[in-house]
């Protein structure tokens, strides 16, 4: 597969699944400045009040962008059958009109990509709500994104928020490196099937950012990630604010160059 670029100034069809993180307050403003007018931002949360003051940060851009809060009340009552339903009912008022989106585009958000609590041990019964939150329910809703008959046409980009950390073996979090390393996967095997249907996929590790919290024991001890990892120089990189990186994934894509299926880190000098 050859590198490419994407271009954003397009009469956009956007997803975001999870805003009430930081990360994701910034990628839904700092991405709506690229999208042309009658574009449409469906942002996807638990949290209604973090819905809302997204939805008011991109109002204020006034770049003629319909903004839809679709709030749950969690990840574990989702499911592919949910997130049809959900897509079908924003897409039959533009079906109606014979709207044309120039591109529809997915970022996945939802989750934690770091905690401030060390995860282990877990009894079964504790994985499987994190496991629907960051796995069960990305798949899901993609899938639903992808087989979405009104959008059967249209050029589609995929993004999955991960971590170049939490996919490698770490010692008392194997949950949410099992997680992401299955995410991973997931977005690795299906940009492959999707290829030939023009679907461009990227997974995008955004850095250590300002806001990640120490990481505690079970006794709230402070401790050292230097002690329980073995990449020392990963851990030692600076710490970037979300809007850095936020504009640097829209530099990836718009100006720098990707290719389909593979992992971009934001301290990466090349993107190939």
């Amino acid at each position: 597969m050859c590198s490419k670029t994407q271009d954003l100034s397009k009469r956009t069809f956007f997803i975001l699944s999870g805003v009430s993180n930081t990360l994701g307050k910034s990628f839904a403003i700092e991405m709506c400045r690229h999208y042309s007018v009658g574009s449409v931002a469906i942002l996807i949360d638990t949290s209604e009040k973090s819905l809302q003051e997204v939805k008011k940060e991109i109002d204020f851009l006034e770049r003629g962008i319909n903004t839809i809060c679709w709030p749950i009340k969690s990840w574990q009552e989702t499911n592919g059958i949910y997130f049809g339903q959900l897509l079908a009912t924003i897409l039959q008022k533009y079906t109606a009109i014979n709207y044309d989106f120039e591109l529809a585009f997915i970022l996945h958000n939802e989750g934690k990509m770091a905690t401030d609590k060390l995860m282990e041990p877990q009894l079964a019964e504790d994985w499987l709500p994190f496991v629907y939150e960051h796995l069960y329910a990305p798949v899901a809703l993609n899938q639903a994104f992808l087989t979405a008959p009104p959008l059967a046409k249209t050029a589609k980009l995929v993004v999955n928020i991960t971590s170049s950390l939490m996919i490698r073996p770490f010692v008392y979090n194997s949950l949410m490196c099992s997680c992401m390393k299955s995410r991973d996967m997931y977005f690795r095997s299906m940009a492959n099937e999707e290829s030939r249907n023009g679907v461009n996929v990227i997974s995008y590790s955004p850095g250590i950012l300002e806001t990640h919290k120490p990481q505690l024991d079970s006794n709230n001890n402070v401790v050292d990630l230097l002690d329980l990892n073995e990449d020392k120089e990963l851990l030692k990189l600076p710490r970037v604010s979300a809007k850095e990186s936020s504009l640097k994934l829209i530099n990836i894509l718009q100006k720098m160059s990707f290719i389909s299926g593979h992992d971009v880190d934001y301290y990466d000098t090349f993107n190939l």
